[in-house]
């Protein structure tokens, strides 16, 4: 068989202008017979490049990431402490903390646009530069590499359960968590096409054991503790009553972590067809099914099993279904899927980071294999250092451990998105007939414009350089206070949830940003440039002292009518009465309009 042509990006991308937009070519299709290799070859030595769209690459990323195993393990416990009332309420702190990340997150795409490479650490870079971005992108890994350790020492913990409810030999737990991060390790090299297929069937499974849980709560026939729909269980349920050294911030804790796969999406930004609409889309679409799922099992359960068993027993969500073992098929689906999921974002930035040699000590991390360039060192290197985590062994010890990097990861995008929105707000590019005028760089605004632009802040467009987009439905949702509040209460989870971890992994980014601002001065700047400490400041003295008006240079639009008068500004000189009179000027009457 003769050799195909050399791979060039217009081959594979079809000529267009945006990669992303463009679909695979006749060299790439899978169904092209001129293209015929062994099936050996085909599956597993050849890569071909593909690209996904929102509901089969980002709508199941992100549902099999966010609806995850802590739901069908905790759910119940959580009811059991907090109560029902405050369940509700730990849900709604979760799911604002996450909408008004995906919110930053989809504006920020929306403007870094020629940067599609590393998901998180691409826009947090673009924004606030390498070393930065480097900073937060590699907490960002160390918090995907913790969840794995975490979903695995779930996943063992369900098996251990199942057959023993009272396990005693806590290594087998960690034994079985160790065999299960080298198996998917594997699964995830084989690479991201068969990964993605496979999700769409675990997606469907997952959904069916929910309906199984359903069904088993409203046939419950109240022994051993269930109930079925009961208004004792109901109202015994629904004030919290917390365990030994349980509040109301440990069980956030420990809930907070279905939260940590809202960023699925954004690591598959280079993988989509339409990073910023699909992204947007299925992003908010997961969210807020997931949102539902949540308080589907948190009500039901609270209306059905009563207390003392919601406390005690981990796996009840699993006795109350109707068919137990599809259940466990669930249960296992939902953290075989979340370790996948990290196992295929969390190398992906560590690849990006490493190539951009901003932290040369990694640099060996960014070498990929095939067409869409697997990070296989990357992928092998997160696998073993989450090892180290699973031998924690509990759950509830590695859930807040696993918050603090991705609650830090949270805060930095919806900072990042309000820095750029201010940005934007004094970012007006003037005009270039006056700006040899304006030697004070005294804003230039146009009568007809408002001094205020929407949240879609196109004037930032026009100073970048860039070109007009389309407006997508999502984007009325954007607001740049919106994801200020993000950020704060981001950080401010932190240290509720636990004070000491949130020192731990601050100090940890800390030294991280120095060792960058060391190897990399040079690093270029990113897009913002506003500073919070002078806004701060600015906001506070205008409270104290109003500030006077912003001078501006306003240009009208049309030339208002006026009255002219000429008249002679110098006076007759007798000395020079000789001399011609060249440059003469005489008084007119005032030219009636």
């Amino acid at each position: 068989m003769a050799d195909p042509e050399p791979f060039t990006e217009e081959a594979r991308f079809g000529g267009s202008a945006n990669p992303r937009l463009a679909k695979t070519t006749e060299l790439w299709d899978e169904n092209d017979e001129s293209y015929l290799v062994e099936w050996w070859k085909a599956n597993f030595f050849i890569r071909k490049p593909i690209l996904f769209g929102t509901w089969d690459g980002v709508f199941t990323s992100c549902m099999l990431n966010i609806f995850g195993l802590v739901v069908f393990l905790r759910a119940g416990w959580m009811v059991g402490n907090a109560g029902l009332l405050l369940s509700c309420l730990i849900i709604v702190f979760t799911l604002f903390v996450g909408l008004c990340t995906v919110i930053a997150s989809n504006g920020l795409i929306a403007r870094c646009t020629e940067n599609s490479r590393g998901g998180i650490y691409g826009i947090l870079t673009y924004v606030f530069g390498g070393k930065v971005g480097a900073t937060v992108g590699i907490m960002y890994v160390l918090g995907q590499t913790i969840c794995i350790a975490l979903y695995v020492t779930g996943f063992a913990e369900a098996v251990v359960l199942k057959f023993d409810p009272n396990p005693t030999n806590h290594w087998l737990l960690r034994g079985i968590g160790i065999v299960t991060v080298l198996l998917l390790t594997v699964v995830a090299l084989f690479g991201v096409k068969y990964l993605v297929r496979l999700q769409l069937v675990l997606l469907g499974i997952l959904l069916l054991a929910v309906l199984d849980f359903v069904i088993g709560c409203s046939i419950a026939n109240g022994t051993s503790g269930m109930t079925g729909f009961n208004s004792t269980s109901f109202q015994g349920n629904l004030y919290p009553g917390f365990g030994e050294k349980q509040s109301f911030f440990t069980v956030l804790g420990v809930f907070f972590p279905t939260c940590t796969g809202l960023m699925a999406g954004v690591n598959m930004q280079g993988d989509l067809k339409n990073p910023h609409n699909n992204i947007s889309t299925g992003s908010l679409a997961s969210l807020a099914f997931s949102g539902v799922l949540y308080y589907v099992f948190v009500i039901f359960l609270a209306c059905t099993v009563q207390k003392e068993l919601l406390l005690s027993d981990y796996m009840i969500a699993s006795e109350i279904s109707w068919i137990s073992w599809m259940f466990l098929i669930g249960l296992y689906i939902a953290s075989l899927s979340s370790i996948l999921g990290s196992l295929y974002g969390a190398p992906r930035v560590f690849q990006c980071i490493a190539l951009d040699n901003i932290i040369p000590i990694i640099g060996i991390f960014g070498k990929g294999r095939g067409a869409n360039n697997e990070p296989v060192i990357a992928t092998i290197t997160v696998s073993l250092v989450s090892l180290c985590f699973v031998l924690v062994g509990h759950l509830n010890i590695l859930a807040p451990i696993t918050a603090m990097p991705f609650l830090l990861t949270y805060a930095a995008v919806n900072y990042a998105y309000f820095s750029l929105a201010m940005t934007e707000e004094r970012s007006i590019k003037p005009e270039s007939i006056l700006d040899q005028y304006n030697t004070e760089n005294t804003p230039i605004i146009k009568e007809s414009e408002p001094l205020n632009s929407s949240e879609s802040y196109p004037l930032l467009d026009a100073y970048l350089g860039k070109e007009e987009r389309r407006v997508y439905w999502h984007e009325c949702l954007q607001s740049k206070w919106l994801t200020f509040v993000g950020a704060f209460l981001s950080g401010l989870m932190m240290f509720l949830i636990h004070w000491l971890f949130a020192i731990l992994t601050i100090g940890l980014a800390t030294i991280i940003y120095f060792y960058t601002r060391t190897t990399s001065p040079g690093t270029k700047p990113g897009a913002s440039n506003f500073v919070l400490s002078k806004w701060l400041y600015r906001v506070v003295r205008s409270l104290i002292h109003p500030l006077p008006a912003e001078e501006k240079i306003v240009i009208a639009t049309e030339t208002p009518e006026m009255s002219y008068k000429t008249m002679q500004l110098t006076d007759e000189n007798t000395d020079y009465q000789e001399r011609e009179k060249v440059h003469q000027s005489v008084v007119s009457e005032q030219i009636e309009t």
